[in-house]
């Protein structure tokens, strides 16, 4: 009975107009990118320059997958339960011998093959679109698992709009809690976060008076070999304060951060898609480069670094269920 469910779910979803609008934007978006990168790249670059990397031109592709294809979930997983109730359907269905867990589980995996298949898709024209670049194993390994994260990722937004759905009364309700959630998520945590983490860190360290002073009196040329001396110490006590509140800032701050998905996923994704990111990145880096003289890691090394924040959206995923399946089973049938 599940499978007949989620045969029935998975097939409204690929013929239902809202799938096929947001996920065809989210696909023409991510095409645009890609061809307006490579039009800019045979533009700008010189002969014989050296061609970007993987990771260069899918880091610019996550906003766009962890925010649009966030939007693309929650339109599916919203009206889930809802739409059942609004349509009269769902009394129907439980007049046949069919147990509670098995619809919403049914729903569930039917929500799972669309997304799996929009997934899918996206990343077949992706990586399809980056061969002009010249891809190696380790680069497909990485698309792959990349992908697999945003699968995760896109599941979580589904399984949180299907959660609202069976605790709300109807369509709007849900729509209405889903969309509030992610734009909390997406758009309040960040400032919040570094706010908290400011006031609980302490007043950043600041230069000396003597220490600037020093700074003016080597600046104009007249300082002594003393004057050398005692600047380096307390330039070098300066930077060690400067290090640890930084340290004690970034650790509030990513505690604080944790709280979104889209936090961890765009972490993961740093250290998923370039092999030269380190365990001493503690914070996302926007625009990962590289010299030769980086470590470059095997993939399974990257992703030991991310293995908390993995951990967590796995149990944004499991948490968001439970309460959608709880909600459901527990339901009134109206």
């Amino acid at each position: 009975m599940i499978g007949a469910i989620a045969e029935k779910e998975f097939r409204d979803y690929l013929t239902s107009r809202r799938f096929l609008i947001i996920f065809g934007f989210l696909l023409t978006t991510l095409v645009l990118s890609l061809l307006q990168t490579k039009l800019g790249i045979e533009s700008w670059g010189s002969p014989g320059s050296e061609m970007p990397k993987v990771y260069d031109i899918m880091w610019g592709l996550s906003f766009y997958l962890g925010f649009i294809g966030a939007i693309f979930a929650l339109s599916l997983g919203f009206d889930a339960i809802t739409r059942e109730y609004e349509e009269r359907t769902l009394k129907v269905l439980m007049g046949h011998p069919v147990f509670r867990d098995q619809v919403i589980l049914g729903k569930f995996l039917g929500g799972a093959m669309a997304i799996g298949l929009a997934v899918t898709v996206t990343a077949l024209i992706s990586t399809g679109m980056l061969l002009w670049i010249g891809i190696t194993i380790d680069d497909y390994t990485r698309l792959v698992t990349y992908f697999l994260l945003v699968y995760i990722y896109l599941m979580v937004f589904f399984t949180m709009a299907v959660a609202f759905s069976a605790h709300s009364k109807n369509s709007g309700n849900a729509l209405m809690y889903s969309l509030v959630v992610f734009l909390a998520l997406m758009t309040i945590l960040t400032p919040l976060g570094s706010i908290i983490a400011h006031e609980l860190a302490g007043p950043q360290p600041k230069m000396s008076d003597e220490l600037k002073a020093l700074q003016e009196k080597m600046s104009m040329g007249n300082a002594t070999m003393e004057d050398y001396n005692k600047y380096r110490i307390l330039m070098e006590e300066y930077h060690n304060e400067t290090e640890k509140w930084y340290k004690k800032y970034s650790e509030i701050n990513d505690y604080f951060q944790a709280l979104s998905p889209e936090y961890e996923f765009t972490k993961i994704s740093q250290y998923v898609l370039n092999p030269y990111v380190g365990s001493d990145s503690s914070t996302v880096v926007y625009y990962p480069d590289h010299n030769e003289e980086q470590k470059k890691y095997s993939l399974l090394k990257s992703i030991s670094f991310v293995k908390k924040e993995l951990i967590a959206l796995l149990a944004y995923l499991l948490v968001w269920f439970v309460v959608a399946y709880l909600g459901f089973v527990r339901a009134e049938i109206r």
